[in-house]
């Protein structure tokens, strides 16, 4: 009965009932609801890529991005990333500084200083650590993803490459103590890339934000950057290799093998 001939008739509307009566109107409801919950609000700025709310989630989580902090985003293209860090933390109220590095030119952001460069290379690096001067930055950020070929050993393993390149060059910029977030590819390799971090953070944790589409993409959130120890430190056998760089080789001459281990002794 609607609620118009209810009112002439002197009754009450009869409303419909607001629980599920089948399991398939359930299964609708929740998939209607998750999907809404996850989507991008309206009253919120659309981002320049997806990927921005992955880095949300985490942030709202660990709150990794703080007033007062340097931030270093590596693989920043196309800028989704860098906008969430400028907006956490507060660069245009506070000392925050976002750099961002890539070798895709991305268009310009403001409160955002962006460095064009393959991570790889030395230069790189070189202009990152001109740019962030005498300060070391508080977070870096890893995006980095490599063209995806299809093949899931052959995508693993170049997203572990990308990853080693990211660490290569948060060991020459973080400050102790600070985070490093990276995002990487499920596969044979994790492990052993996951021992390296746990040798270099006091934390360190595997999550997969509710944001991420693909099935095998997974982030690293490390926690407290200890720095990296040296290799006589980390040796345990009596004749190791207890030496690191050039130090071994200043003497006038290279020393046999059996000199070695009699020097080791």
């Amino acid at each position: 009965m609607a609620l118009g001939q209810a009112r002439r008739f002197g009754g009450l509307a009869a409303l419909p009932q607001v629980r599920p009566q089948t399991g398939q109107e359930a299964a609708a409801w929740l998939k209607s609801n998750l999907d809404g919950y996850y989507s991008r609000p309206a009253r919120v700025p659309p981002y320049r890529s997806s990927a921005a709310w992955a880095l949300r989630q985490m942030d709202d989580r660990f709150s990794i991005l703080r007033p007062d902090t340097v931030v270093l985003d590596l693989g920043c293209f196309p800028g989704g990333w860098s906008e969430v860090a400028v907006e956490r933390s507060e660069v245009s109220s506070s000392s925050s500084r976002v750099i961002g590095v890539d070798s895709t030119r991305m268009d310009p952001m403001e409160y955002h200083t962006f460095i064009q460069g393959d991570l790889a290379k030395k230069a790189t690096t070189q202009a990152i650590l001109e740019a962030l001067g005498d300060t070391r930055a508080d977070v870096v950020l890893s995006d980095l993803s490599p063209a995806s070929t299809g093949l899931k050993q052959e995508d693993h393993l170049n997203s572990m490459q990308c990853c080693l390149h990211a660490a290569k060059i948060m060991e020459r910029t973080l400050k102790l103590g600070g985070w490093f977030a990276l995002k990487l590819t499920y596969g044979s390799e994790i492990g052993r890339f996951r021992m390296y971090l746990d040798s270099r953070f006091e934390t360190v944790r595997a999550i997969r934000p509710a944001a991420v589409r693909s099935s095998r993409d997974m982030f690293c959130i490390c926690k407290g950057f200890i720095g990296r120890q040296t290799i006589a430190s980390e040796a345990k056998s009596k004749n190791a290799y207890t030496h690191e760089g050039m130090d071994r080789w200043n003497g006038e001459r290279w020393l046999s093998s059996q000199e070695m281990l009699d020097e080791d002794e």
